[in-house]
């Protein structure tokens, strides 16, 4: 089974709910962080410093909260579709992965040499 649903539409509307929120935190993250920093570059004289310093402090703050986020939406580690059981696509040995087959394209390549 691919997708496996969530237990109860309560669960489901929680998790759109929560997900809905992740490009505004994201965005208000970088706002934030650009405003204290161009506050303090006005009090201190520093233009541009501090802008760039707290911006960049605020792009962190919003990856880490989208991580946060997206994280307690999920909370079994792995995103809705996955395989249950940590299951994964079967290893494909050296020896089956070699290309003994004659294609058409390998063919010519012979004839002309």
């Amino acid at each position: 089974m691919l997708f496996k649903p969530a237990k109860t539409s309560g669960e489901a509307l929680r998790a759109a709910g929560a997900l809905s929120t992740v490009g505004l935190a994201f965005v208000l993250a970088l706002v934030m962080g650009f405003w204290i920093g161009d506050r303090l570059d006005r009090w201190f004289g520093t233009a541009p410093l501090l802008t760039l310093v707290f911006f960049f402090l605020g792009l962190a703050a919003g990856i880490v909260n989208v991580y946060r986020i997206v994280s307690q939406s999920y909370p079994s580690g792995r995103p809705a579709g996955a395989p249950a059981g940590g299951a994964t696509l079967p290893a494909v040995s050296s020896a089956t992965a070699t290309d003994d087959v004659d294609t058409p394209v390998d063919e010519d390549r012979d004839a002309g040499s």
